[in-house]
């Protein structure tokens, strides 16, 4: 968040740092040679590959009936290292329903140099690109550039054309890998009207230039007006790395963002697009893909004689949310809106997000309650801006219904989430509510529901080396849904909650429980078998087992985004073992308490033993959902110190013979 905070808070100091030197890139297929002996990037030594070139030219042109968005694209890339290789694999994707996008005019070069030194160009060859469906919405164009290797320079172009007036994309300034030069250019028409943001922390170089163009209308009336081109270009942009627990990493990229607002016609004719949240509100509710796909009919079979037979409306409300969630499938794709219609999708049974929660909401106001839809951004996606009417920040439709109890955040595309929980993936986020009379922000944040974890151990330490026993496990929350979700898709990764973290354990057998009530934790029932690490007449064991707590994944001396678990979090071991006839205990770890200074993250641990047994109690307890990128050093100490203590072992050993 505080990194986020930046970037708001260079905005405007950046808009009015306006540098008009610029200088001319490079053009296509030439290449100075000192870049193909660059062995390393001068302000990132380890990066694989570097990003010499990062180029966007965004023109609004004549198009099939009004005006179209047509952005040229160049990127060049120096490989460094044998992971960067990858980089010379492009798959370009679009939305290619009805011919509203295409990609065209795509070409690539690799540049290499040979054994006495000289420039060599190989050319990517036309046969070698291909366009392909890959739903019926979706297209990508696929090609590799030839002849790559550690030390070359590859470099592609294509055109992109949109036939929409609103099909602007984001500009990044910043990627996975450092970037030279970045530069983006806009030319708008000046009927145009945008709202625009630019969020950058270093400097900005920017332009303005003034062309004159006309155009002919539909009606045969030519359109005379002054475009202004925009330039905005920074140098030497870090990486950003990908880090534990972190956001969408686009929340962090540096980048400058275009919406169009309005259209002037002149002489006061003024036509609004997206100018505000209301206007946003009523295109949408207007629209044939989002707000009447609301006014269809959805015959429900059986559902209507369940629900007489529930008495609450939090009852009815969960009965149509599961029907809805058992009866349809996600296709895997995202979207806003419903471009096949909702009665499509329930024929066949599946459907992208948004057209499985339009059937929810249809659902819902077919049984008398007032659901609404509601537009939310996925943690991959990012963050929401809610100050500007973005349309293009919303990448999913969830659905919104209050009753006395409970707000309910529904997403019946997701099988494994209860109702009752706020979907993990927009959680701390904020949601847009689509309708004229209640429509507004709400915070996606439950401070009661957390990801819980309680282990129960019952094990005994075996003569020959071993620790058996069976441990319970009840997840609850946020914790039990992914293990639910892996308990019935896939088995291998479920196991690995058991097992990852322990070298020689087996599970010899797992009972799984209420997988499929909501009310209840997840029960695990396992018995395993463990073998005791040795040192000299020593034997030792772990005590903090099954928790997913093993691995401490915050080591980087650095932090450059928040940490976001996404929800508070509670873990409890409690057990006993027992030792075998002829051992004692020669090392116990400590009872403690430790306390982040802020008091968010709470250890506790309390041990008592007998001649042959211990008990043992546990517990931690995480406050607070996110953790700032400012408070990264005091959060890494402390974290190695949490890790140190709940890793500590029991040790034992043999008694001595009495003489």
């Amino acid at each position: 968040m505080l990194m986020k905070n930046i970037l708001m808070a260079c905005m405007p100091l950046l808009i009015s740092s306006v540098i008009f030197a610029q200088k001319d890139l490079p053009s296509f297929g030439k290449i100075d040679k000192a870049d193909l002996l660059l062995k390393e990037c001068e302000f990132d030594k380890d990066a694989e590959a570097y990003k010499l070139i990062d180029y966007g030219d965004v023109h609004y042109v004549r198009g099939r009936d009004f005006f179209k968005v047509e952005t040229k694209r160049r990127i060049r890339i120096k490989i460094l290292k044998d992971k960067g290789i990858d980089y010379a694999n492009m798959k370009i994707r679009f939305y290619s329903k009805n011919g509203l996008v295409n990609i065209t005019d795509v070409s690539g070069v690799t540049y290499n140099l040979d054994n006495a030194g000289n420039i060599t160009v190989t050319k990517l060859d036309k046969s070698s690109i291909y366009k392909k469906a890959i739903d019926h919405e979706l297209s990508e164009v696929d090609f590799t550039l030839p002849d790559v290797k550690v030390g070359s320079v590859i470099e592609y172009e294509y055109t992109k054309d949109a036939e929409s007036i609103y099909a602007l994309d984001d500009w990044y300034f910043q990627d996975d890998i450092p970037t030279r030069i970045s530069e983006y250019k806009i030319l708008i028409p000046s009927p145009f009207r945008f709202v625009n943001q630019l969020l950058a922390y270093q400097k900005v170089e920017q332009s303005s230039d003034e062309v004159q163009e006309r155009t002919s209308l539909n009606n045969g009336d030519i359109l005379s007006y002054t475009s202004t081109e925009k330039t905005y270009i920074i140098r030497n942009v870090p990486a950003l790395p990908d880090e534990p627990f972190m956001g969408a990493a686009k929340d962090y990229w540096q980048r400058v963002i275009f919406q169009l607002s309005a259209i002037d016609w002149g002489n006061g004719n003024v036509e609004e697009k997206r100018s505000s949240w209301p206007k946003l509100t009523s295109f949408l509710l207007e629209s044939e893909y989002f707000g009447q796909q609301l006014n269809k009919k959805i015959h429900s079979g059986s559902l209507s004689d369940s629900l007489k037979l529930l008495k609450t409306d939090d009852e009815k409300i969960v009965a149509i949310y599961d029907y809805v969630q058992r009866n349809m499938n996600w296709d895997h794709s995202e979207s806003i809106y419903s471009f096949n219609g909702i009665k499509s999708a329930w024929d066949k049974k599946s459907g992208n997000n948004s057209e499985i929660n339009f059937i929810l909401i249809d659902l819902l106001r077919d049984a008398g309650f007032n659901a609404y839809p509601l537009l939310v951004s996925t943690k991959d996606n990012g963050s929401v801006n809610t100050l500007y009417p973005f349309l293009d920040q919303f990448n999913n439709t969830m659905v919104f219904i209050t009753t006395e109890n409970k707000t309910y955040i529904l997403n019946a595309a997701d099988k494994y989430n209860p109702a009752y929980l706020i979907p993990y993936d927009v959680l701390n986020n904020e949601g847009f509510i689509v309708d004229s009379q209640n429509g507004g922000w709400t915070t996606l944040t439950d401070d009661k529901d957390k990801y819980e974890n309680v282990v129960s151990i019952f094990s005994e330490i075996t003569p020959d080396g071993l620790m058996k026993g069976q441990a319970t496990v009840f997840s609850s929350g946020y914790c039990k849904n992914p293990r639910v979700e892996k308990w019935k898709e896939d088995k291998s990764a479920f196991m690995n909650y058991f097992s990852k973290s322990f070298t020689g354990m087996k599970i010899d057998s797992i009972d799984v429980s209420d997988a499929d009530i909501d009310t209840k934790p997840l029960t695990q029932k396992v018995d395993f078998t463990l073998p005791l690490n040795r040192s000299g007449e020593y034997e030792y064991f772990p005590i903090n087992l099954f928790q997913g707590l093993e691995k401490n994944p915050f080591v980087a001396d650095e932090r450059y985004t928040d940490i976001d678990f996404g929800y508070k979090q509670s873990y409890k071991i409690i057990g006993k073992i027992y030792l075998p006839d002829g051992y004692e205990f020669e090392a116990l770890p400590k009872n403690i308490k430790m306390i982040m200074p802020d008091t968010s993250i709470v250890l506790q641990r309390m041990m008592q033993t007998d001649s042959n047994s211990v008990d043992l109690r546990m517990t931690v307890d995480f406050e607070k959902p996110v953790y700032a990128a400012n408070d990264y050093p005091l959060f890494k100490e402390f974290y190695k110190k949490l890790f140190a203590t709940l890793n500590e072992q029991i040790v034992i050993k043999k008694k001595k013979a009495t003489p």
